[in-house]
């Protein structure tokens, strides 16, 4: 607390020196150091907040780009066919897409039930007041009046019309009530046709049911039921059927992407005799991923080394400088690119396979005849960069499930006496499954279906971006280090403030002090004062 008026109006009374500005000259030669240095360390706190805050964000942008990387994983592969006027095969951008080598015939196309009016004289013909009722499902046969009709899920649709309802009007109400059927008018060289169609493939056909006067175009044209068929049928609904390797299959579309995953099969026409689909991986578009993945990295460490940077002559130091949490940060960058990847055939893998390498000053730099040399020598050394794997090279032998504690790598199985073994250790058995206790298999279970199973290789591989994007979600993570230490330092500004707040009661008591101490002084110096006036008085009169 400052110095109270009664203390301040006995200051400069007898001395007639400025106390006030010597008192705070004292108060704040005493507290100016150790403001000093509570700000300093707030600046610093606040510097490293703030350099902690911009490299989180960093870390964040690196993992996005990491994550799109994989996502790319399929255009990483291309398709191909023998014949494209059978058939195209291309990746579709998903994830997962594996090289594929199969041959494909294609017995039948999808096509779309179509049926189609009697002809009028122009497209603004009337058609009618009333109401069609439009269902899908399948028809059991098209050429009797005595067939049947199964409707599927899609719910019907009702097309209601007026007295001056035209056929361009109906064509258009029809497209807009549904996504199930499309309507067109076509000119037959004769007349105008309203044309409808269902979508592609066998239960996807049409039934429509008229509402109206019987003298009405609505009820004499537009007809399609059990009873009555007076809408003419242009096509039959009809699934695609095709075969691969051998494997007989039928699907509603000629575009099927729910065979080969990450591919798109795109049936043509159909083929008397097998046509090949293949895919093979493109080196055009592993030299972007990498470069991108180059690109994402650099900026991070570039961004960390300046953080980190050491003062010296006429540069400032870094904000990070000789932090122990940045140095881990920087060294764990570097050990991504050095990373042996397990779990791989013919593996472990490294990047420096692919010709990435390391500059001089951290950064990394792709060498293109390294990655082409060894792409030419072994393809499937790209899978250990970008594609996860879980697989084995015995049919008789499957991964059931992983252990929390599985660690990747590649698992040799082999039988000893009635039971198995992983890497020599023993396996607990139950039924076909046996389940993995020591090492790095640990918590690992495998199916095997033949017991005279003699030898097996297990591969279990994480790719180096998920390996990455693992090691920076951790850097991430709520608990994580960079969290904690943001965490600890808003911590540290908190005390900053407090100590702050100390000192600050800590001067107001020493200014009080020396406000007693001199208004004290003063005090005898006025006595002193007044008392030799009273004795130069007294000499006076005696003279």
């Amino acid at each position: 607390m400052a110095a109270t008026p009664e203390i301040l109006s006995k200051l400069n009374i007898g001395s007639g020196m400025n106390n006030s500005e010597i008192i705070a000259a004292l108060v704040n030669a005493e507290k100016a150091p150790a403001l000093d240095r509570i700000e300093r360390s707030e600046e610093q706190a606040q510097n490293k907040i703030s350099a902690y805050s911009l490299l989180k964000s960093e870390i964040k942008a690196f993992r996005e780009s990491i994550r799109s990387i994989k996502n790319s994983n399929a255009a990483s592969h291309v398709g191909a066919s023998s014949n494209t006027t059978i058939a195209t095969f291309n990746t579709t951008g998903s994830t997962g897409s594996d090289e594929i080598n199969s041959s494909l015939v294609v017995s039948t196309l999808a096509s779309t039930h179509t049926l189609a009016t009697s002809a009028y004289s122009s497209s603004g013909s009337l058609v009618g007041a009333g109401s069609l009722v439009i269902d899908f499902g399948a028809w059991s046969t098209t050429s009797s009046t005595n067939d049947t009709f199964t409707a599927n899920s899609n719910s019907s649709v009702t097309i209601n019309t007026t007295s001056s309802t035209t056929l361009t009007q109906l064509r258009d109400s029809i497209n807009n009530a549904t996504d199930n059927a499309q309507a067109s008018i076509l000119y037959n060289g004769s007349g105008y046709v309203l044309v409808m169609k269902g979508n592609s493939g066998a239960s996807n056909e049409l039934r429509v049911t008229p509402s109206a006067e019987s003298s009405s175009d609505l009820a004499n044209k537009f007809t399609y039921t059990t009873s009555t068929k007076n809408l003419t049928l242009a096509a039959d609904g009809v699934d695609a059927a095709f075969s691969v390797d051998g494997i007989s299959m039928t699907r509603s579309s000629n575009t099927i992407s729910d065979v080969f995953k990450g591919y798109e099969l795109d049936l043509l026409a159909t083929s008397g005799s097998a046509i090949k689909i293949s895919s093979s991986q493109n080196l055009t578009t592993i030299e972007k991923l990498l470069n991108d993945f180059i690109a994402s990295y650099n900026i991070i460490y570039a961004g960390i080394t300046a953080m980190s940077m050491q003062s010296s002559t006429g540069e400032e130091a870094g904000p990070l400088s000789g932090d122990s949490l940045a140095r881990k940060i920087q060294r764990d960058l570097r050990n991504f690119t050095s990373e042996s990847i397990k779990g791989y055939e013919d593996g472990p893998y490294t990047m420096s396979l692919l010709g990435v390498n390391t500059n001089r000053d951290g950064t990394l730099g792709l060498n293109t005849n390294t990655l082409r040399t060894t792409f030419e020598r072994n393809p499937k050394v790209i899978d250990a960069i970008f594609k996860n794997q879980l697989t084995t090279d015995n049919a008789d032998v499957s991964v059931k499930a992983l252990g929390v504690n599985t660690k990747p790598g590649s698992f040799s199985v082999t039988k000893s006496g009635s039971n198995f073994l992983i890497d020599g250790s023993a396996m607990s058995a139950s039924g076909s499954n046996y389940t993995s206790s020591s090492g790095d298999s640990t918590g690992m279970i495998i199916t095997i279906s033949d017991s005279d199973l003699s030898s097996a290789n297990v591969y279990y591989g994480k790719s180096l971006m998920t390996l990455v994007e693992e090691n920076l979600t951790n850097f991430l993570a709520f608990d994580g280090d960079i969290q904690n230490r943001l965490s600890g330092l808003s911590d540290n500004l908190k005390d900053l403030a407090d100590q702050k707040l100390t000192l600050d009661e800590r001067m107001a008591k020493l200014e009080q002090r020396f406000a007693m101490q001199y208004a004290s002084m003063e005090t005898a110096v006025a006595g002193l004062k007044d008392t030799g006036d009273y004795l130069t008085e007294m000499l006076k009169s005696k003279d």
